[in-house]
């Protein structure tokens, strides 16, 4: 590595950097992982995985489906114009990173802002593009994956549904919109940890703080919301 790269790079800032990449990690691994049938929910986003499951065997109750693609359609849109945004945002980046002297002058001209080196402040900036780069792959995956979605839903076999093949087609239809859902949160996380990088700008300690914040923000609506509370609710009476 150049030392000219890492002139002004201390040890706080490649930790709170290590910090913010584990716990990324560490909850992706709690929001997004996927339970069998016969294990209790631990979170929000596993039970709404067993609630599309439900949502599917329904599906297959009814001869008219109309709702179910209006419902899907829903989530195209809102992931598509995510992915718009991030894309917008990462040109709005650049344009920073093509003029980092003069946005660093400004940054700098703060005064809770720590001292730091134009090239850390490139290498900041670069970071952000790479978050909402992954956004854009995040949302543009989950757009494809409704659209199986909803190819899926068009497919379903028309009622009356044998036992055996209603229970195969839900857990794969509500698999494939499930993993959806993970890309499309995935995406929405990188806006978070997106928010919580400014605090790099400030000080490498307030960016391992606002990255805590983060995550015990997006931990408290996984397991200790009034959202969380009410499906939990319903989830309890209808499999009891």
């Amino acid at each position: 590595m150049s030392p000219l790269l890492f002139a002004h790079w201390t040890w706080p800032d490649g930790l709170a950097l290590l910090w913010m990449l584990v716990l990324w990690f560490v909850y992706g691994r709690f929001a997004d992982h996927l339970p069998p049938d016969d294990v209790k929910p631990s979170n929000l986003n596993q039970m709404m995985h067993h609630l599309r499951r439900a949502w599917m065997r329904r599906m297959l109750d009814r001869e008219e489906r109309i709702i179910d693609s209006s419902l899907t359609g829903h989530s195209v849109s809102a992931t598509t114009f995510f992915a718009s945004t991030s894309m917008l945002i990462i040109a709005g980046l650049l344009g920073v990173l093509g003029n980092a002297g003069a946005a660093h002058d400004v940054i700098q001209s703060f005064g809770f802002v720590a001292r730091s080196s134009v090239v850390l402040f490139e290498i900041q900036i670069l970071g952000l593009v790479i978050l909402f780069i992954v956004a854009f792959y995040k949302f543009t995956w989950a757009l494809r994956q409704f659209n199986f979605a909803c190819t899926l839903i068009g497919a379903a076999p028309a009622a009356p549904v044998e036992p055996a093949l209603r229970d195969r087609f839900a857990d794969h239809a509500a698999r494939v919109m499930s993993l959806a859902v993970v890309s499309f949160n995935g995406g929405i996380r990188a806006y978070y940890f997106a928010m919580a990088w400014l605090g790099w700008f400030i000080h490498p300690i307030a960016f391992a703080a606002t990255t805590s914040i983060v995550v015990l923000v997006l931990l408290k609506r996984q397991v200790k919301s009034r959202s969380q509370q009410s499906v939990a609710e319903y989830y309890d009476a209808a499999w009891r």
